[in-house]
């Protein structure tokens, strides 16, 4: 890895599960995109966070006409040699040190809701989050009001449901924010067991995933809109059925992943550097005398 000065962009994106095995942007091969430097590294408080990238994005192709850089991390930021959910907190400090105020993050997701289908597209409108991420990045619990509200992007989840329109496979749904589904959060790398996915389904979530509900708070708390991109590759009957062993529909994960790369790099160009729908407005901060005054 390469230590390197953290750079001023105002977009990011995440790879993760939806992405394994595809190096992004070097094997999507999305004109007008390209690769400025990889396995970059870079210093935080809590140690290095490693596996970055820098893209350029061709202002031929982006919504404001402008040539654009983007930052790319590999899997959520986790270290490739041990398990740290820590790294979601070193990953998101770069972000804020970086001015990034738009956020793309790709993942899969467990469906414990029977209408939902492995292979399907969901774009949750909220999240279920209980730990309320333990490794939080607020300066002070009483200097920031960091609202749970409209968690995920509108405008983001708008343009994600268009893009992935055109390039999903046919007869795997899109289910938009609209349809108001939400996403649990359950720490891995070990998978939801039948009992964890009911008591999910029991709080409200439709499907569950690893990392989703973490990284949209800790967007939230540096000030920068967050849209996910995340497909199912497991459904309801996969987490019950207790005469399997496996859980993952394999051929499902092996499927999407070029898919979701390409929708990611197209995204990105169509988003416009300023969320107009008000989700920096989400975190504000609090009068002085809250907490100089006791």
């Amino acid at each position: 890895m390469t230590s390197a000065t953290i750079p001023q962009v105002d977009f990011a994106l995440i790879t993760g599960s939806a992405n394994w095995g595809i190096a992004v942007p070097e094997d999507v091969g999305v004109e007008g995109v390209r690769l400025l430097a990889r396995d970059l590294s870079y210093a935080t408080p809590w140690g290095p966070s490693d596996n970055w990238k820098l893209m350029e994005f061709d202002g031929a192709i982006t919504a404001d006409g402008q040539n654009r850089q983007v930052l790319c991390m590999y899997s959520h930021g986790n270290p490739r040699d041990e398990i740290d959910h820590s790294c979601h907190r070193r990953a998101y400090w770069v972000l804020q040190q970086a001015g990034v105020r738009r956020i793309v993050a790709c993942s899969t997701l467990g469906a414990v809701n029977r209408a939902i289908q492995p292979g399907d597209l969901v774009i949750p409108a909220d999240v279920i989050e209980l730990t309320q991420t333990p490794y939080s990045l607020l300066p002070g619990r009483q200097r920031f009001d960091a609202s749970g509200k409209r968690i995920i992007c509108s405008d983001g989840a708008a343009i994600l449901a268009a893009t992935a329109g055109r390039h999903w496979p046919e007869g795997r749904r899109v289910h938009g924010i609209e349809q108001g589904l939400v996403a649990g959060h359950s720490y891995g790398p070990r998978l939801t067991t039948p009992a964890e996915a009911m008591a999910f389904r029991s709080l409200g979530a439709d499907v569950i995933n690893h990392s989703l509900a973490v990284e949209a708070t800790l967007a939230r708390e540096i000030g920068a809109c967050f849209v996910p991109i995340a497909y199912v590759t497991a459904g309801m009957n996969d987490y019950l059925d207790r005469t399997s062993g496996a859980l993952l529909q394999q051929d499902v994960l092996s499927g999407l992943q070029a898919r979701t790369s390409r929708v990611a790099l197209e995204m990105i160009a169509a988003l416009q550097p300023t969320c107009p729908c008000g989700c920096h407005d989400q975190l504000t901060a609090q009068p002085e005398t809250r907490y100089t005054r006791w």
